[in-house]
């Protein structure tokens, strides 16, 4: 792996999740966007991980599928149960919500989120997609690594999205998905100085776009149009992509680990702070404090969470995962004036 400090897949993931945040503080409308990209990293290292470790495992499906829901159903139950808390607290719980017992399977196991009448913690829609994505991964997996010119598949089947189910399935984000698993699966890697007039084009881009939001916001014009639209995410995914890509090549200690495993908590946790805050109320000074106040409370209770809970679970899974790993094969005996290579950590 690479040695640019400067492009920590860690960092990049948290920077994500506070995009999220700003989607749901203010008018830069840039959430779909980091969600995008997400996927194309999800699609990334789920085929990376398959390849090195789950199809090297007994039952490889069955313990691949355990893992994954292992790795994200908790938490996710935890900021579940703490979005239904406080609402219940602020009294805005719905009195009808689609059943009981689909609320909890949902709220718990994630599959069917997306399609709640009743949606305590909205970023959830988004994981209800990654785990669709994790039941047929290996399929897609096996398909785009024999031929990649199958990822036009996935094209087609997120062009007819519409017609699939619409966004309560994977099927609008098959591309994105599938893009992660063609670089993972065929080696494609876009070296640095691709990366970066990535990066640098993206910047200038939202720069530009932000330049525009502010004049209209002066002038009092296009009010309903200062919002990203849908097609300017999906650009800014897309020209985003080329260095998401690269951070994956980049060798990740401890610290940035630390980052990357935060920002899903962050990112299932910031709906429900910022609605106990009533950040969107108020003067643009009042919001400011709000939002700052937020972001103290969302990284300190995401860092608790982290530390206490999702890291100890997180342990038992990968013990889990090793115990379950296929013995390899003895390697030949080495023949005479052969050199033993030093062994590496």
């Amino acid at each position: 792996m690479g040695t640019d400090k400067f492009a920590s897949p860690g960092a990049l993931r948290l920077t994500l999740a506070f995009a999220v945040f700003l989607h749901h503080t203010t008018s830069f409308n840039l959430g779909m966007a980091a969600v995008l990209i997400f996927f194309v990293l999800s699609g990334y290292w789920v085929a990376a991980m398959w390849k090195n470790t789950y199809s090297n495992t007994t039952s490889a499906y069955f313990t691949y599928l355990v893992s994954r829901v292992w790795r994200i159903a908790p938490v996710f139950a935890l900021c579940s149960a703490i979005a239904w808390a406080l609402l219940l607290w602020r009294g805005e719980a719905p009195d009808a919500f689609g059943g009981l017992m689909r609320q909890l399977f949902s709220n718990i196991m994630i599959l069917g989120y997306g399609s709640l009448p009743f949606q305590a913690n909205i970023p959830g829609w988004s994981l209800d997609v990654e785990l669709q994505f994790y039941l047929i991964a290996p399929a897609i997996i096996f398909l785009i690594s024999r031929n990649i010119h199958l990822l036009l598949i996935c094209l087609l089947i997120s062009a007819g999205a519409p017609w699939l189910g619409g966004s309560v399935t994977v099927a609008p984000f098959l591309l994105f998905f599938g893009i992660g698993v063609a670089a993972a699966s065929h080696g494609l890697k876009p070296d640095r100085a691709f990366a970066y007039r990535a990066l640098y084009t993206t910047l200038a881009t939202l720069f530009l776009c932000a330049l525009i939001f502010a004049k209209d916001m002066m002038l009092g014009e296009k009010q309903e149009l200062l919002a990203f639209s849908d097609k300017m995410n999906l650009v800014i995914a897309v020209m985003m992509t080329p260095w998401a890509l690269y951070t994956t090549q980049q060798a990740s200690a401890s610290t940035d680990r630390m980052l990357g495993e935060l920002s899903y908590i962050f990112y299932l946790l910031h709906w429900s702070v910022i609605g106990a805050l009533k950040t969107g109320e108020g003067s643009y000074t009042d919001r400011l404090l709000l939002c700052s106040e937020a972001l103290v409370i969302i990284f300190v209770a995401s860092y608790l969470i982290w530390r206490l809970f999702d890291r100890p679970i997180n342990r038992l899974r990968a013990a889990w995962v090793s115990g379950r790993l296929l013995a390899q094969p003895a390697a030949p005996p080495l023949s005479a004036g052969a050199h033993v290579a030093p062994a590496t950590a």
